[in-house]
């Protein structure tokens, strides 16, 4: 486990919602064909037919498999996409090893291709709930949910320690220390950090 100080997780997650929120905004990598629209096929194959090769493979964001020649392709997020490549290299200006970091932004690209790929589910605050919860501050909770940096468990977790407060209802920077508290318990169960 490497050890990570509470200032440093702070300065983590920061930069984890500044690049992903960019990401989500550039629409992520390229996905393998199969799973693309059929209008983005035809849209390729157009291409193809009118001049050839689509874009070298590394701006395209594709990793060859198999050796040059073969032609299974899959996407590689962390070539595929500049925003990645940046947060990795805000985390390494951080502190973090060059190990770390990678681990890092491997969990973040896989969190959001997850929550592009997942529905996502709307949770409609009950009346009492709105009574403890600020909108801004609940903005904030559904904005990290659809990022992907907390799940549906700790969505509910964080709405529910809402209501143990002593102040109501609970501010946008109450919520931002509960989400990163929990952001830094999800990086000590992936042996990436410490909460202490």
């Amino acid at each position: 486990m490497i050890d990570i100080n509470p200032q440093l997780q702070s300065q983590i997650f920061d930069s984890l919602l500044l690049h992903m929120k960019a990401e989500r905004k550039d629409g992520g990598f390229p996905r393998p064909s199969a799973a693309r629209s059929k209008t983005q096929r035809g849209r390729i194959q157009r291409d193809k037919t009118a001049g050839g090769k689509i874009a070298d493979d590394k701006v395209a964001g594709i990793v060859r498999t198999g050796g040059n020649t073969g032609p299974a392709k899959v996407p590689d997020p962390l070539v595929s996409s500049p925003q990645w490549d940046r947060l990795a290299a805000d985390l390494r200006r951080l502190g973090l090893h060059k190990t770390t970091a990678d681990a890092v932004v491997s969990w973040a690209a896989a969190q959001a291709e997850l929550s592009r790929q997942t529905p996502v589910k709307i949770r409609v605050l009950h009346p009492m709930e709105r009574e403890f919860i600020s909108v801004d501050a609940y903005d904030y909770l559904l904005e990290l949910y659809r990022l992907g940096l907390i799940g549906p468990p700790q969505l509910e977790q964080l709405i529910e320690n809402c209501a143990f407060l002593t102040s109501l209802p609970a501010t946008r920077a109450q919520i931002g220390k509960m989400a990163l508290r929990a952001f830094s318990e999800n990086l000590e169960l992936q042996g990436l950090g410490s909460s202490h």
